[in-house]
């Protein structure tokens, strides 16, 4: 039997999570004829990633998938959420610490957009993307009222689209 044994580390907590290099360097050295597919799917704000796995590519019916989606933002954001779904991916192949799936950059992730200022900030961006969608001033003149206090970042975005509307 092979031995998918996975180096890990220990995160907050004291779980243990695989980072997805590690799963990656294991499965090149246990599946020699292995092939890692992704792909990806893109709209304005969001990508989906998916990727397969076929650990012997002499035998296509037997494959992984996993998938990631998120917002295109900030750095690396594109690579980030492939590495997401490889290591998901990866995962249900069996290539994990103690049967959990999330990877030890996903946790990391969810832990940061934990922290009050960041969910203040993820709550801003997406405000701020309704309010780019808005196509009328009394429209928008609503919108604001009812999330108005958000700070000086909201309110130019929102008096930039009233200037954008005609007022």
């Amino acid at each position: 039997m092979e031995n998918k044994k996975v180096e890990t580390i220990k995160v907050s907590g004291g779980a243990e999570y695989a980072r997805v290099t590690a799963r990656l360097k294991k499965f090149h050295e246990l599946y020699k004829n292995g092939s890692i597919e992704t792909e990806y799917n893109l709209t304005e704000a969001m990508i989906c990633f998916k990727t397969k796995i076929t650990p012997n590519t002499e035998q296509t019916n037997r494959f992984f998938t996993g998938h990631s989606l998120g917002k295109i933002a900030g750095v690396k954001a594109f690579e980030k959420l492939e590495t997401v779904s490889v290591g998901r991916a990866l995962a249900f192949l069996g290539l994990l610490a103690d049967g959990d799936i999330a990877s030890y950059e996903e946790m990391q992730e969810y832990e940061e957009d934990l922290k009050p200022e960041n969910v203040k900030v993820n709550k801003i961006e997406d405000l701020k993307s309704q309010v780019d969608s808005i196509k009328t001033i009394p429209e928008l003149k609503t919108f604001y009222a009812k999330h108005k206090g958000l700070g000086k970042e909201f309110d130019t975005h929102v008096a930039l689209k009233a200037k954008e509307l005609g007022e």
